[in-house]
Parts: structure tokens; sequence; C-alpha cells
């Protein structure tokens, strides 16, 4: 039996039809009857439906015969089946009219004998009708009990997937909402969206996790029936997923929470927890902590959030580790780990290795325009804890001194901070004012930057090219301050120790005044 849906063309080969004769519209023999009504009312285009099949006699025209034209129009527009008319006894033949458009939309007209009784058609039409949906309803449980015990057995997304795109015969993907492919069948079948592909959302608790594709544009009922389906199949799979996930990662959160709270006491207690959560001890982790405008809390799903986490997912595969993004105190903290081999420190003997984390985060920085970043020094998982504080350091730290960067490692600024931390600050502020404090008094009498200039300057290696990028200034302009600060202060900024001095005096008191 053709699932299809029963059509113009099977209603003609019907006994029943065997004195009936198609009049028009040929090219529309395949659309499908779904429901069948007599029409001897003036106003019946206000009721018909897809997929009806309207049989009159024209009674309700014969003053009218332009209202036929008429009705091929409205069938054609809500996609009815077609028209079957008997003329001989209120209209004298069917007009013209209603015949070009009939040919003109592609809706059959066929013509009745005019002692053809209209409960010997509707008898037969229906059954044929009702016989498909009795068999689309028992495929429709039988299908539906092949999903759900595959689902109840946990044989896992593929397997569903496999299975669906056995019985709709097409391609099939399940994609989740950053267009990451979740599975596919083929399995490893590349996803690729085309004009010849529909789609349907997946849903759990009214919220869209994902997408259901099929290669195939042509669909009938059954494979409609088929995808409902499998979108609910797909959703059980996909929360089923989904609290897995989450209960893994409240697990970690709190672990690593801990780890950001205190110093571990125990490394092999960490160790050992970190294994049961799927870390292997002998990674190598960067900690990084991300902040943004605006403050980052546990249920924010905005585009930077959503952007960080497809990232982290991508990254996290390629290198074939479980990274952990934990939002804590209003910033994004990111754990990431790396497995350490001989070639870790030399990418170049490696061309195929990922780069280490800090680089690729720099690399993608240009699409996060409101985020900066600190990043501590490489550790194991049980020194989590003084990387995240170097990482805090970093971002604050190095943020103050340049606002133009948005990446900042904890080596760069680690020597300021052991000045700040470990310094008689009342002697440091004298000494500060004693060698940058007429280049700070002239910024304020003039509405000049030198002092920043300077720092820009000394900490790029005294490259006018790097500070004109910081400065977002010409090279020459860069060149003609530096030429005023020597004049201003009288230094040879040739001399090492004084380059030394300077570096870390402009650091100090830019990040005491602005």
């Amino acid at each position: 039996m053709n699932l299809k849906g029963f059509t113009v063309r099977e209603m003609l080969k019907l006994p029943v039809m065997e004195h009936a004769t198609l009049i028009s519209g040929e090219d529309g023999l395949d659309r499908i009857v779904q429901y069948i009504d007599i029409w001897e009312v003036p106003d019946i285009g206000n009721w018909l439906r897809e997929g009806e099949m309207v049989l009159t006699t024209g009674y309700s025209t014969r003053n009218n015969p332009s209202l036929l034209a008429e009705m091929v129009e409205q069938l054609a527009k809500v996609n009815g089946a077609g028209v079957a008319i008997k003329p001989e006894r209120f209209i004298p033949h069917i007009p013209q009219e209603m015949i070009d458009k009939s040919n003109l939309y592609h809706v059959p007209i066929i013509q009745l004998p005019i002692g053809m009784a209209y409960i010997d058609i509707t008898y037969h039409v229906m059954e044929q009708i009702l016989n498909r949906q009795a068999v689309l309803l028992k495929r429709s449980e039988e299908v539906n009990r092949a999903l759900t015990g595959l689902v109840l057995n946990n044989r896992g997304m593929q397997v569903v997937a496999d299975k669906v795109s056995e019985l709709i015969g097409s391609p099939i993907w399940v994609i989740d909402q950053a267009g990451e492919v979740l599975a596919s069948s083929p399995e490893g079948y590349p996803y690729r969206s085309s004009k010849d592909s529909r789609q349907w959302e997946v849903n759990v608790d009214n919220k869209m996790l994902g997408k259901f594709v099929v290669e195939k544009w042509e669909l009938d009922e059954f494979d409609l029936m088929l995808i409902e389906q499998a979108r609910l199949v797909f959703s059980l799979e996909l929360m089923r997923d989904k609290i897995a996930m989450d209960t893994e990662n409240r697990l970690r959160g709190t672990f690593f929470e801990e780890l950001i709270l205190n110093p571990a006491a125990d490394e092999r207690l960490i160790a050992s927890r970190g294994r049961q959560l799927g870390l292997a001890p002998e990674w190598s982790w960067e900690v990084a902590v991300i902040e943004t405008d605006d403050p980052m809390y546990s249920e924010d799903e905005s585009a930077v959030m959503a952007a960080i986490q497809s990232f982290i997912r991508r990254e996290s595969a390629i290198r074939k580790v479980r990274s952990h993004l934990q939002i804590y105190g209003g910033k994004i903290v990111l754990f990431l780990p790396s497995i350490k081999s001989a070639s870790a420190d030399n990418h170049s003997q490696d061309p195929d290795r990922p780069l280490h984390w800090s680089d690729e985060l720099h690399r993608q920085l240009k699409l996060w325009e409101s985020v900066r970043i600190g990043i501590g020094r490489p550790c194991s998982l049980y020194e989590a804890h003084r990387s995240y504080n170097e990482a805090r350091t970093a971002v604050s730290i190095g943020f103050r001194l340049n606002r133009g960067r948005q990446l900042f490692k904890y080596t760069e600024v680690e020597m300021i901070q052991l000045l700040l931390e470990t310094t008689d600050l009342a002697r440091l502020g004298r000494f500060v004012e004693e060698k940058v404090g007429k280049l700070a008094e002239h910024d304020n009498a003039s509405g000049t930057n030198y002092l920043s200039t300077l720092y820009h300057y000394l900490a790029t290696g005294g490259s006018l090219n790097e500070t004109s990028k910081r400065m977002y200034i010409h090279r020459n302009s860069v060149n003609y301050r530096i030429d005023r600060i020597k004049t201003i202060t009288g230094y040879d900024l040739s001399n090492a120790q004084i380059r030394y001095e300077l570096y870390l005096c402009s650091a100090f008191y830019l990040l005491n005044h602005t």
C-alpha cells in the first residue's frame, strides 16, 4: 500500500469510478485525497481544506457558472485534491473557464455519470483513506516501540540515528545549538546545510537543545510521522545526556570551586578525586580568568558565554582532554588541561600539535571584543589555586597598565606584583616620585601623555612601532614624545639601569594613579 496517501490517480482506478471521465488538470493526478465533501452552496470556498475532493452537480452555480472557476482557484490555494462534477442536470456543460483554470493550476476535474450516487463514491474513497490511516497508525506504533526500545536500552544516540536514517531513507544529522554535530547517519557524514534539507527543533523543557536535519525535501505522511517520533526520541536522548552532563558539571564545579577557594592540602587526594571526574593526574593545566564589561552569572546565556563554551568544547575535543568552565565572583574561570609530551615546548617540531591554550585564546580574542583574559603559569591540578590567583593578578595589573590589550600572562606582571607586595610602599613612593614625578607633573599641567608613552616604550623594549600600536598614534609621534621625555627628565634612555628603574617606576605610578 502506498503510504504517501490516496491520490486522485488511484481514485480514478476504483471500480466505482469506472464510468467517470477525467476532463482536465491531468498534471494534478498525484494530488492527495484526504477528505471528500459535497458542494451545493455558493460559499463553499470558506470551508475548503487541504486534500479535499469536492463532489457537485453545479446546482448553486446554475445562475453564475463563473463560480466554478473560482472554486478551482480556491482549491489550488489550499492544495485541494480536485472536483468531481455531474453537469447535465443543472448546468448544460462544464464551463471552458473552469477547464482552463483546472489546467493552469493542475487541479483535476472529473465528470461523473448523472446516475452515479454520491454515497457510492464517498464510501469507497473513504474506505481507501481509512485503510491507509490504519496502516499508518500501525506502522507508527511499530516505529515508536522500536525507537523507544533503543532509548530505554540505552543504545546511544548514534544507534537511534542509524535506525531513523534507515526508516526515512535519507542521511540525517542531530546538531546542537552551536551547530556542532552530535550524531549523523551515516556516521561521520559531514553536515552541510542545503536547499534540499529540512530541519526541526529538538526541545527539552520548552528549551531548544538542538536541531534534527533530514537531507530530503519531499516527505510523505509516513516520513512526517516518523520525524515526529524521532524528535521525541532525540529529545529523550538529549535530556538523558543533559542530566548526566549537569550532574557531572555540578560535581566538577564543586571540586574546582574548592580548588579556587583554598590551596589543596593533599596532592594524592586531589589526584584521586580528579581521576574520578575524568581528569588525568598527568595533565598540565592553564588557569584563565575572563572578565567582561558586565559581570557573568551561572545562568548567563550571552553571546560571549555561548562563544566561549563552543570554543572550549571544540578545542577540548581536538586535544582529547576535559576542560572546565566555572562562573565565580562574576568572572569566567577556565581550567584548561593539556597532555604533556616530549614536544610540548617545541611546536615547530610537531606542526600538528595544538597551540598552547594561551596562544589559542589570543587568536580568538578578535571575536570577543568585550573580553579580557588573565592567565596563570602552567601547573598541576594540585597547584590550581596558585595559578587561579596568578590569573586574577595578571588581568588586574595588565589591564590597568594597558587597556589596549585583551590577554595578559602572569609572567609579564610577576616582577611588578613582587615589587608591590615586598617593598616599603612609602619609601617606594618617594623613589617613584623622584624618578617620574617631574614627567607626571608635566602631563597634569600640559595635558600630555608622556608618562604612559614612556611605560609602553620601555615595556616593548624601546620599539617605536609597537609603542605606536599600543598608543594608537603615529610612529613619528612616539619618536617626538621620547625626545621630549629625554629633555624633561634629563635621563639617558640607552642606560640599562635607568631603563629598568623607569619601567618599574612608571608602572607603579600608572597602577596607583589610573
